[in-house]
């Protein structure tokens, strides 16, 4: 028994009266133009701005030594340098591993020690390479005798504890700890 009452064309009852269903194709059709019209932005943004890959070009830089010591770190206004060595350097000195495909440049590094945060710039240009090359382990080389900068620090103490971070010249930050030895 059909219900139906009225007969507009586009009403559930006209459909059923005719035996034939109206298919929602145009809202399916301008899902798909969306979704393809989507995908084919991404695809071509990736391409044009390299976005897919960016990463394979990067370095991957850690701080995977330390070896400061104390009696090396006073306290002492005169504003203190480093420099990078790939050969054994003495100490006091940090050492820098990059396991990325990409090189990287070392601008200062700081130690936090006391409560003072304490500057050091390179004495010249200190590159990392990339993984594989021979300058892809680097040590920053400290001076024998290396000076706290900051206002109010104290000469380092053996076995008392230090935090500091490597800034790179993209800006990224590496951070490590230690022990004064």
């Amino acid at each position: 028994m059909n219900r139906c009452i009225g007969g507009h064309a586009l009403s559930p009852c006209s459909r059923l009266a005719s035996g034939k269903r109206k298919a929602i194709s145009p809202i399916i059709a301008t899902v798909l133009i969306i979704a393809v019209t989507l995908i084919a932005s991404v695809a071509v943004g990736g391409f044009v701005f390299g976005i897919f890959g960016e990463g394979e070009q990067d370095a991957q830089v850690a701080v995977t030594g330390t070896s400061l010591l104390a009696a090396d770190f006073t306290a002492n206004p005169v504003p203190t340098t480093f420099s990078c060595v790939t050969a054994a350097p003495t100490i006091p000195y940090l050492t820098v591993t990059n396991t990325g495909s990409g090189s990287a440049a070392i601008a200062s590094v700081a130690i936090t020690w006391a409560g003072t945060n304490n500057a050091f710039s390179a004495a010249g240009t200190c590159n990392i390479g990339a993984s594989g090359t021979s300058s892809a382990t680097s040590d920053i080389d400290f001076a024998a005798v290396s000076d706290l900068t900051a206002t109010g620090a104290t000469n380092a103490l053996a076995g008392q504890g230090f935090t500091g971070t490597v800034t790179l010249t993209n800006g990224a930050q590496l951070l490590f700890t230690g022990t004064w030895q």
